[in-house]
């Protein structure tokens, strides 16, 4: 191993400790024998540290001669080492004299085990091969193995000498592994009008007048639709008025409603005077077919109905059996809802009343049994009574007649109850009339209630063509006469949106019939027909940048705070991995993400790209937190060169495999035209890929592109 530096200190070494709080500029503490005050000097060049007392100091003391690590004990007994490892032992041998030092040397893989006598050894425990020896010159009572500042082992050494030996036992680098926390910003919708659009809403507040019914907030991917349709459901949605619970649903109004179903919902005792709206979201990419389309619809209404016109749970028990009486077979449920209350007390009677007969012919003395009967009669006969007047409906019948409407069994699956079944069902149209009727029957209920529903529908642009198209289907049943007033507020992108469109009618597309001069396909002229407000969100420009930036990392901290937290921090970086808290980790990196000059230069790469969109710069942001606690790094400098690299990583994806291994002749050639061609042909560049180079040009001739070739190296 070769010897870095040799440090005179003029007294036998006791103790020997390590401080790694800045990575680039090491400290080692020396404790002398004879002295009260301990010498800190540099690592890297031996002078005498003169700052502000440290803390978080990794600590050696001499003659320490036993060391474990894992399921492995080492300890060292005159020139010997002994390695023992569960039952059995290992015996490294190599030493003249007696051992005495052990330390642990971390490595590329295992921790090695350090040996100092009159030579310095580094053995590997698990095969017992001596791999590194150096020549002290003296005798060796204090060991410590550290990482450098190159990122490579390092182990310090001393004694009754005085001289404290640096020594580099040529190890390859230790490699960044390990858990790394971050923190950063999903695709949720935000819970805060970071754009000011909040004044759009305000048009959808359902009234007496003729608005619109079909509206479209239109954008492009990122530009903030579900936000705005967030917005918009939380801005509509308003308690219900209080409605009173009922008693529970019993047996006896069961069988009554079977002989005769009621007509319809009863209107409410109190009339409002004004409109509400009850607000449904819908993602119909969640569906697949016509059915689950409709399927899904039927039951966020029905979810949405309930809510704000039947709240209590015996409310919904009555309100949906009453409906789903008109569409079953009422005679047989009713003869098998008598089935089940009956009492089992009645049939012990019957048993009783056979043992009194038999007793009768053949002349016993069972006189008992007539009166045990009676009993049972009676008893059976109370409990039946009961049971009828008393006893909750939805305990004697299937369940699915008080949970919302039912389904056929031609349709349903196969834990549907087979009292269950609709005798004209199928003389009907089917599973979509009959899913349609539902919707109409609870929409009506709704109107009579002076409600009106507002559905919101987003993430169209993310359908199939064949799902876009079943919802504009449904949207157009829901325009029909037949329904109540209803609005929709579809969130899509009308490009993508009326390709599928003029996917879904092929045959229109084909035939080139359009019947709008200024649409160039069919889709445009459909989504014109069926849209009355379409509403285009405005460009997230280059001004949004400042509330965008607020509202991710927080505001700027005030400029000696963040200095006094960054340079407290060193300045140069951290070792995830090493003594210092994660907690004092997150908290200079964060100091770094708020501070001033970083802040200012995350805003200026944000205006510059070319295409401004709120969850684009969410994923640089991303990118930037990761990269960032991956480094570790609490230089102000290196942060703002990691903006760049996130900036690579997000904006030219497709090509980053390309660019591996050249980054370094892109940041030699980034100001001369003719070398940077060359550069760019070289990996592997198209005519066609033109832009796309221009674009990083410009981004490197912006920042130092040396630096940010050197993290991209050891980033990606």
């Amino acid at each position: 191993m070769n010897l870095d530096r040799v440090i005179e200190l003029g007294a036998p070494i006791t103790a020997i400790a390590v401080n790694r709080k800045v990575r680039d500029d090491p400290l080692l503490k020396v404790s002398l024998d004879g002295s009260a005050l301990d010498v800190v000097v540099h690592a890297n060049t031996g002078a005498e540290y003169a700052g502000e007392p440290r803390e978080f100091w990794q600590r050696a003391s001499a003659g320490q001669l036993s060391v474990r690590v894992d399921d492995r004990t080492m300890a060292a007994s005159g020139p010997d080492i002994t390695v023992a490892e569960g039952e059995s032992t290992r015996t490294l041998r190599g030493h003249r004299g007696a051992v005495g030092a052990l330390a642990l040397c971390p490595s590329t893989g295992e921790p090695l085990l350090v040996s100092g006598g009159g030579t310095i050894k580094l053995w590997d425990t698990r095969t017992g091969e001596q791999l590194r020896m150096g020549l002290t010159g003296g005798r060796t009572t204090s060991l410590l193995g550290y990482v450098g500042e190159d990122g490579r082992p390092r182990i310090a050494s001393g004694g009754p000498s005085g001289t404290l030996h640096i020594w580099d036992p040529l190890l390859p680098l230790r490699p960044r592994t390990g858990p790394v926390s971050t923190r950063g910003f999903s695709d949720r919708v935000a819970t805060e009008d970071l754009l000011d659009r909040g004044a759009l809403v305000d048009v959808l507040r359902p009234g007496d007048d003729d608005g619109p019914t079909v509206i479209t907030v239109e954008g492009a991917w990122g530009s903030g639709k579900s936000t705005l349709l967030e917005l918009v459901r939380n801005r509509l949605t308003i308690p219900p008025a209080p409605i009173s619970g009922r008693r529970r649903f019993t047996v006896s109004q069961a069988d009554w409603m079977l002989h005769r179903p009621p007509a319809g919902m009863p209107s409410p005792e109190q009339q409002p005077t004004e409109i509400k709206p009850v607000v449904v979201s819908f993602n119909p990419w969640r569906h697949q077919s016509s059915e689950q389309v409709w399927a899904g619809l039927a039951k966020a209404v029905a979810e949405a109905a309930e809510a704000a016109i039947i709240p209590h749970q015996n409310n919904r028990e009555r309100y949906w059996f009453a409906r789903n009486a008109g569409r079953v077979d009422r005679r047989h449920l009713q003869r098998q809802l008598w089935k089940r209350i009956f009492s089992p007390l009645l049939s012990f009677a019957g048993l009783g009343f056979g043992l009194s007969l038999l007793g009768a012919l053949s002349k016993l003395n069972v006189g008992w049994a007539r009166w045990a009967t009676a009993g049972l009669a009676g008893a059976g006969l109370l409990h039946t009574g009961l049971r009828y007047l008393f006893g909750r409906a939805s305990a004697f019948l299937p369940g699915e007649l008080f949970a919302g409407p039912v389904a056929s069994n031609a349709f349903s699956g196969a834990t549907t109850d087979p009292l269950i079944r609709d005798p004209y069902y199928h003389a009907r149209s089917g599973y979509l009339y009959l899913v349609q009727h539902d919707v109409r029957a609870l929409l009506k209920d709704l109107e009579t209630h002076r409600y009106q529903l507002v559905l919101l529908i987003d993430d169209l642009d993310r359908c199939t063509p064949r799902t876009t198209a079943q919802v504009f289907e449904a949207i157009n049943v829901f325009l029909s006469d037949d329904f109540p007033a209803t609005r929709f507020v579809l969130g899509l992108d009308t490009t993508v949106v009326a390709a599928h469109v003029d996917n879904a009618y092929k045959e229109l597309a084909d035939a080139k019939i359009v019947t709008h001069p200024d649409d160039p396909s069919p889709g445009w002229t459909f989504l014109r027909k069926l849209v009355q407000l379409p509403v285009r969100l405005p460009r997230t420009t280059e001004d949004n940048v400042d509330e965008i930036l607020l509202a991710q990392l927080g505001p700027v901290h005030r400029e000696a705070y963040a200095h006094s937290i960054v340079t407290g921090a060193g300045g140069g970086g951290i070792s995830l991995s090493g003594a210092l808290a994660a907690a004092v980790v997150e908290q200079v990196v964060v100091a770094i993400e708020r501070h001033g000059e970083v802040r200012e230069h995350l805003r200026r790469r944000l205006r510059a790209q070319p295409e401004q969109s709120v969850r684009e710069e969410k994923r640089l942001l991303n990118v930037w937190q990761f990269y960032l606690r991956v480094l570790g790094s609490a230089d102000v400098e290196q942060a703002c060169h990691v903006v760049a690299v996130a900036e690579i990583a997000v904006r030219w994806p497709a090509y980053l495999h390309r660019l591996r291994g050249g980054w370094q002749d892109l940041a030699d050639a980034v100001h001369d035209d003719v070398q940077w061609g060359a550069a760019i042909a070289k990996l592997g560049f198209a005519y066609a890929d033109r832009k796309a180079a221009a674009n990083l040009r410009d981004l490197l001739r912006d920042c130092d592109a040396q630096a940010v070739a050197g993290l991209a190296n050891r980033l990606f």
